[in-house]
């Protein structure tokens, strides 16, 4: 507009037949018929034959979606609007587009796609789903040539409820990162894990404060071994308030419950097939079995090894061995005041850099909520159907399968679908039901009850993660 200021512009009108590079709908308008009988009516658009022409449909198809039309009452009010002009709220969901329709040889189009009858919508939608490509494929397959009020909430409940693409379907992103509280006092909070080394297995116990490791080597990774050799390490720095494990045979045996019963500490169990819940436990068999390796391909002393890790500083600057102090007897006692108020400080700052780190890449996903039908992800695949009963912990569940088994997940591995009727829930079963006690035997490290769980109105938001910009993090 700057740059035309400078000249004094005169407009000309020019009769079409003057024109030398015309357009090609100025020159291949549709002449006669029933259109031109409706040229003075501003709602009409006049349509070229070449749109017809063009289509990817065979004349056989066109033909049946002509007739299909014909049958459709919906579709033939719509094109009596057309002829006759469209009275406002009549045939609400073509009302907004009317100035985009058009009738071509007794077929109703949008523009160049279209317009399916009720009919074969059904049909369509297979056509589109053919090779089970995923709803955005389907959608921009469906934007090039077909359309009907509502067919992309049609194509997603299809891809939705596919057996197949159900199956098949990639893991689900990871959610973003759940900071456990860390411990008042050394020795409060421990994990543990068995694993195994050059055929010989071991036991692991850490301090969840002072990432202080313990280690025994197993002659049996039974529950009585792995209990005897947890007896000689609680003796040697007293006996924690929480243990944490994962479900192992030894640790969900009735002798390690006799256990923590006797000793008096809670048992804290991670989601089955989810280790990273009990990830401290993990990270510690990561770190002693590097120093075993290192120390038998090096020929040195494996005990001098775990000296030099255990005496030497933390991102804090504090060595394990200076933190670990103190010991729990089976005497109830006091709570001291804490000692190390400005190391758990220094932890939760170093825990809050690597949950925003690690949340870059993590998306939240819908809770689940009872009732809810969802699919169990095994061995890479989305397999098994089952029906959510209630939720344990924070993103932990239990659920049942088809075949009667109640069992426990993350969010992670359960896959929300539309299905529906596939497990009866109700409280009537007593067989397979929850109970309350069941429910007590099975903490989780990543769980907090959800309004759905009690039956409370849940506000629904947009389940988009709000991230703020870095400046604001000051």
């Amino acid at each position: 507009m700057m740059r035309l200021q400078r000249y004094d512009m005169e407009l000309v009108y020019t009769q079409g037949k003057y024109i030398v590079l015309a357009d090609a709908l100025s020159r291949a308008a549709v002449r006669g018929g029933e259109h031109a009988e409706s040229s003075t009516d501003s709602e009409v658009t006049h349509h070229v034959n070449m749109i017809a022409e063009t289509l990817p449909v065979t004349d056989a198809k066109l033909k049946h979606i002509a007739v299909e039309t014909e049958k459709d009452r919906c579709l033939q009010q719509v094109v009596t609007h057309l002829k006759n002009g469209w009275p406002r709220g009549e045939c609400a969901q073509y009302y907004n587009i009317r100035t985009e329709l058009s009738m071509v040889k007794g077929i109703l189009l949008r523009q160049n796609r279209i317009v399916i009858p009720q009919s074969l919508r059904q049909e369509m939608l297979k056509r589109l789903h053919e090779g089970h490509l995923g709803a955005e494929k389907c959608k921009r397959r469906a934007r090039t040539v077909i359309y009907w009020p509502g067919i992309n909430t049609d194509i997603d409940k299809m891809v939705s409820s596919c057996d197949t693409c159900l199956k098949h379907r990639a893991k689900q992103q990871k959610e973003p990162m759940i900071i456990s509280d860390a411990p008042e006092e050394p020795w409060q909070k421990v994990g543990t894990d068995l694993f195994s080394l050059d055929g010989q297995n071991y036991l692991l116990v850490i301090d969840y404060l002072s990432n202080y490791p313990e280690i025994a080597l197993l002659s049996s990774t039974s529950a009585a071994g792995v209990v005897t050799h947890m007896k000689s390490i609680f003796a040697r720095h007293g006996i924690p308030q929480v243990v944490c494990s994962d479900n192992g045979p030894c640790y969900s045996s009735r002798d390690f419950q006799k256990f923590a019963e006797e000793y008096g500490f809670q048992h804290v169990t991670s989601s089955p097939l989810y280790p990273q819940s009990n990830g401290k436990a993990e990270k510690g068999v990561h770190i002693v079995k590097l120093l075993l390796k290192k120390a038998v391909d090096s020929q040195s002393d494996p005990y001098l090894a775990l000296l030099s890790y255990r005496a030497s500083p933390l991102e804090h600057g504090v060595s394990p061995a200076e933190i670990l102090m103190g010991l729990r007897t089976t005497l109830p006692c006091l709570a001291t005041p804490s000692k190390n108020k400005y190391l758990r400080r220094k932890q939760w700052h170093l825990k809050q850099q690597q949950k925003a780190h690690y949340d870059k890449a993590s998306k939240g996903l819908e809770p689940l909520s009872n009732s809810d039908t969802v699919r169990l992800e095994d061995c890479s695949t989305w397999s098994k159907r089952a029906t959510v009963l209630e939720e344990v912990n924070p993103r932990s569940y239990t659920v049942r399968t088809e075949d009667g088994q109640i069992l426990r997940r993350n969010r992670r591995s359960l896959l929300k679908t539309k299905e529906t009727g596939l497990v009866d829930t109700s409280t009537e079963d007593t067989d397979c039901a929850v109970s309350p006690k069941t429910s007590e035997m099975l903490p989780v490290l990543d769980d907090k009850k959800s309004a759905e769980d009690m039956h409370l109105p849940v506000l629904q938001r947009s389940k988009r993660t709000v991230k703020p910009p870095d400046r604001l993090n000051l």
